[in-house]
């Protein structure tokens, strides 16, 4: 998180490979709401695993089993 000018900045990153997205600039009145907002809009390129509970990027989530790669690979992945 890093705030400027009143506004917050948060970085999210995927468990597996790395990949972040960084949020807009978010005003908000305290850092707790600011991340609530910035984690919602997040989840439009992060998914959790529902047995491991990390967050992934969409290229290492299987949709199919709502799981991680690691958890539950893709057919014809291993």
């Amino acid at each position: 998180m890093s705030s400027e000018d009143g506004c917050f900045r948060f970085r999210f990153f995927c468990s597996l490979c790395g990949f972040s997205r960084a949020s807009g600039r978010i005003a908000a009145a305290s850092a707790g709401e600011a991340f609530q907002i910035a984690a919602n809009e997040a989840r439009k390129h992060f998914n959790r695993c529902c047995r491991c509970k990390k967050w992934v990027c969409d290229r290492h989530y299987n949709e199919d089993e709502m799981a991680c790669v690691n958890c539950e690979p893709k057919d014809g992945q291993s």
